[in-house]
């Protein structure tokens, strides 16, 4: 899989990487673009200029379309032509249902991301007995929202391919993406991405 150097970001989205996956697939940003977990709305940023129809989908209130993936999403079957799910899905109960409505919404592409739970600096704070990030572990308050899913990116990438395929969609395009100065180690992270890569990128498309 190929590298992507995209700026170190904790505790979640940033422009910077929501852009750099936008400069990745030029070609893909048209008709409607529904963001399901849009949350502060970076990919609407990023899109800014072109012509495109956004809708942001989230659990909160401010979102134009206010949904629960692990649910049902309220649009019909492949109404929209792209539907992104940029670090949402491990945040849903049903992970397998949550994909299964990003394919059944979506007509041209679905462009999803994520997380890798193994990259080394997981593993390393597991070693120091430190926490991973807030999405996980046990608060003493019971907290708005967490991760639900314990996964490599390996695990993310045959999930992906497998259940696209069985969705009628396939994998035509996956990367890894990494920290700052990731050029500097590239053939590092392509040779062991479940170590060095923090996020699964994917691009799907109908079969046939």
């Amino acid at each position: 899989m190929r590298t992507m150097d995209i700026a170190k970001v904790e505790g979640g989205m940033a422009l910077q990487k929501v852009a750099g996956i936008v400069r990745v697939y030029p070609s893909i940003w048209r008709g409607t673009v529904v963001d399901v977990g849009c949350r502060t709305r970076e990919l609407e940023t990023a899109l800014k200029g072109r012509q495109v129809h956004y809708v942001g989908v989230d659990i909160d209130p401010s979102a134009e379309v206010v949904a629960d993936l692990g649910e049902r999403l309220p649009f019909d079957d492949g109404s929209v032509d792209v539907v992104t799910a940029f670090d949402v899905l491990e945040h849903t109960d049903d992970f397998h249902n949550a994909f299964s409505e990003l394919c059944r919404v979506a007509r041209e592409h679905v462009v999803i991301t994520l997380p890798n739970a193994y990259e080394v600096r997981t593993r390393l704070r597991h070693l120091r007995g430190k926490p991973i990030s807030q999405k996980y572990g046990l608060p003493v308050m019971r907290p708005s929202d967490r991760h639900r899913w314990f996964f490599s990116l390996d695990e993310a990438r045959a999930f992906v391919r497998n259940s696209g395929r069985e969705h009628g969609w396939r994998v035509v395009d996956e990367r890894v993406l990494a920290g700052p100065n990731t050029q500097r180690i590239e053939r590092a992270v392509c040779r062991w991405p479940n170590l060095l890569g923090s996020t699964y990128l994917a691009l799907l498309a109908p079969v046939g």
